[in-house]
């Protein structure tokens, strides 16, 4: 089944922007498919930290940490 379908695909004539259209289109699904995937795996890996930033501002005024 999965044979004859691939030979059916590569049987049919294409000119050359038919072609294009048809390998674009293949990218765009596969960096799509990848994209989706990594987005899922940062989600369920990545663990929430919290920033320390030092800087003007950063801190209360006279120097002693808040306790956020």
């Amino acid at each position: 089944m999965i044979k004859q379908s691939i030979a059916r695909i590569l049987s049919v004539e294409l000119d050359r922007k038919d072609f294009l259209k048809a390998v674009g289109i293949g990218l765009v699904a596969a960096t799509g498919v990848s994209q989706a995937i990594n987005s899922v795996v940062k989600q369920t890996s990545s663990t929430p930290q919290r920033s320390v930033n030092f800087g003007y501002g950063d801190s209360v005024y006279g120097g002693r940490p808040s306790n956020r």
